[in-house]
């Protein structure tokens, strides 16, 4: 039993480190020298250079990409999740006909990539005007998320009793007072892995933001990063640095959420 435990821990240990160095090398990489970086390309950093990040900041107009993506992130999120929590509510505990069909139709777009639909939403996009705009962004990504947070929020309706409806009845709530105020805030894990999920999907997105925008003022961090990529050469350690900017709130939010994530993905699991 214990060369069993001993085999357990170390395989544990070797999985961590594998998943942990890479973030580790990228922020060793973001504080060297050009040359240090080259030549200690796996070590640590020996002399910290901090003003790589200033550099990067200033040099990529770090500011308001960044708010570019802020935006872009918060309103997508304010779009997505009351839409799917009608929805999947809708989906779970309403009795209509072609339900089903309905909702295989909606997990359909989990299963197509979203290279595929890039040239027809272009175009959908085009057509109404919202291209090299942050508005069309922000309904192409509600939009692609949409499949993904049904399957997410009605596996917790689905796990709720319907005594709690129908007692909110007796006291006098219609279907929308019991939704808003009895049914959703017990599946508020389900709303924070959504947002969780869906919100590091959007954070990343790259290839619909590098279609739909084309002026410089209106990038997301994605396409910043991308630009530290030349054709003959790059910056590694600037490129490190805006690396570690952009990672930086995704670790922050997954930090705070995560008790409600790892909830969230389990309960999902078992309830769907």
């Amino acid at each position: 039993m214990k060369t069993k435990n001993v085999f357990v821990y170390a395989l544990l240990i070797l999985f961590s480190i594998l998943a942990f160095y890479p973030v580790l090398w990228m922020l060793f990489g973001s504080l060297k020298t050009q040359e240090e970086f080259y030549l200690n390309i796996w070590g640590p950093a020996v002399s910290f250079k901090f003003s790589n990040y200033i550099s990067a900041w200033i040099s990529a107009e770090l500011g308001r990409k960044f708010l570019n993506s802020i935006l872009v992130l918060l309103f997508s999120l304010l779009v997505l999740v009351p839409v799917n929590s009608l929805a999947s509510y809708a989906i779970a505990r309403l009795s209509f006909k072609g339900k089903k069909l309905i909702y295989m139709y909606l997990l359909l777009g989990i299963m197509i990539p979203s290279g595929v639909l890039g040239i027809p939403t272009f175009t959908v996009a085009l057509k109404l005007h919202l291209n090299n705009t942050l508005l069309g962004l922000v309904l192409i990504y509600a939009a692609q998320s949409i499949a993904m947070g049904i399957f997410i929020m009605r596996a917790f309706f689905i796990g709720l009793p319907a005594s709690l409806e129908e007692a909110a009845y007796i006291d006098g709530c219609n279907k929308i007072e019991s939704f808003l105020f009895v049914i959703l805030p017990l599946a508020k894990t389900g709303v924070v892995t959504q947002l969780i999920f869906n919100g590091l999907t959007i954070w990343n997105e790259y290839f619909m933001a590098n279609i739909m925008l084309t002026n410089r003022k209106l990038f997301t961090l994605p396409l910043a990063i991308a630009n530290f990529v030349g054709q003959h050469t790059t910056n590694y350690v600037q490129l490190f640095a805006v690396l570690c900017i952009a990672t930086l709130p995704v670790v922050i939010a997954f930090i705070i959420g995560q008790k409600s994530f790892v909830e969230g993905l389990t309960n999902g699991a078992v309830k769907g």
